[in-house]
């Protein structure tokens, strides 16, 4: 008798990236690869997300911030 075969791997979690400002830029990471660069106001959140490739901007320092942890 055989293994069943594993389920299928989920996909990665997305992208952080912790900056220091309020207002960032993403491209989905230039090249070929990317999307249309699009700008993004944090407002009063301390994160937001690309609406093309899920990255997610982190402001540094707050509770969002992987290293504040």
């Amino acid at each position: 008798m055989t293994a069943p075969n594993p389920a299928p791997t989920a996909f990665a979690p997305p992208e952080v990236i912790v900056v220091t400002t309020k207002r960032v830029m993403c491209d989905g990471g230039g090249g070929a690869l990317g999307h249309p660069r699009v700008w993004y106001d944090m407002g009063t959140d301390t994160h937001v997300e690309c609406g093309y490739c899920d990255r997610r901007f982190v402001l540094k320092g707050s509770k969002d911030d992987p290293a504040a942890g």
